[in-house]
């Protein structure tokens, strides 16, 4: 039986959590429809990539999250998805108001409340990758939200709002302060992008950086946030694109086996798992 997408919303100013607007989670099994261009007053957003990938645009510049990625929009800042669907994977976002007056946040006042939103408002980036702790948080919110509420339900929300806004704050910190060394995985995406045409499986991946399909998997997860089939799926969905806007003597049978598609039909469900459109239908915004 094929699990249902689902999308969850908690209202937490509905509950009377002090500075925090609402809770989200999504879990699509395929592409949705896209976010058009928006704003948040006062509001700073929180995206946490559990898994998958997502497309992000603020001011004309566009940021890939993938699984384990924290993604910022700051108060007032305009957003979108750049036109890409809301895509495959499971995605948690959190909206918190982010106050003129220092004073007070999130139960904390004085010193504590300024010092907290200082460190978010001076974030040292806007992308970065997450810890497990962040989506913990997340969970246990939804957890309280749901259940009978009191007063001291409200207490357990603030402390958990701020363990989570504390860790999105260190994990920013953090990857300024080791920008690491990519090289390694560059390769093997440049290797991937490279043989798109030819059949990758994850032994010949393992082989290419000579160490066990086991260790290969569990490391490019937690390089890049996506398994390395789901992120060879969606670079070759994502060069389809291309061939099918730009080159129409290529039907779809051709596209389907130049990308090494066992048939025509397969590669035309990967593509709308991915695209939230059928090939025919994507080539039609371009005619």
């Amino acid at each position: 039986m094929k699990t249902k997408s689902t999308r969850t919303i908690l209202d937490l100013g509905r509950l009377g959590v002090e500075n925090a607007v609402l809770l989200g989670k999504y879990a699509y099994h395929g592409a949705s429809s896209s976010l058009p261009l928006h704003v948040h007053e006062n509001i700073m957003e929180i995206v946490y990539c559990e898994r998958g990938q997502q497309v992000y645009e603020v001011g004309q510049e566009q940021f890939v999250i993938r699984g384990g990625d924290v993604f910022v929009t700051f108060p007032n800042e305009l957003h979108s998805t750049a036109n890409h669907p809301e895509e495959k994977g499971v995605v948690y976002w959190l909206q918190v108001e982010i106050p003129a007056d220092n004073s007070h946040f999130l139960g904390y006042s004085g010193s504590n409340a300024c010092g907290l939103l200082n460190a978010l408002r001076n974030l040292p980036g806007r992308h970065f990758r997450g810890n497990v702790q962040i989506r913990k948080c997340m969970d246990e919110i939804f957890r309280l939200g749901k259940g009978n509420f009191s007063d001291y339900t409200r207490v357990s929300i603030h402390i958990c709002l701020a363990q989570l806004l504390q860790s999105v704050v260190g994990c920013s910190e953090a990857a300024r302060a080791h920008k690491g060394n990519n090289l390694r995985i560059e390769s093997v995406k440049k290797f991937i992008e490279e043989h798109l045409d030819t059949h990758l499986s994850i032994s010949r991946l393992a082989a290419h950086q000579q160490i066990s399909q086991s260790h290969f998997k569990k490391w490019f997860k937690n390089e890049s946030g996506l398994t390395p089939m789901d992120y060879i799926q969606r670079r070759k969905v994502e060069r389809a694109k291309k061939t099918l806007a730009h080159h129409k003597e290529y039907n779809v049978m051709d596209i389907a086996y130049q990308l090494n598609f066992s048939s025509s039909q397969y590669f035309a469900t990967v593509f709308k798992k991915y695209a939230g459109l059928t090939p025919l239908e994507y080539r039609g915004r371009f005619q």
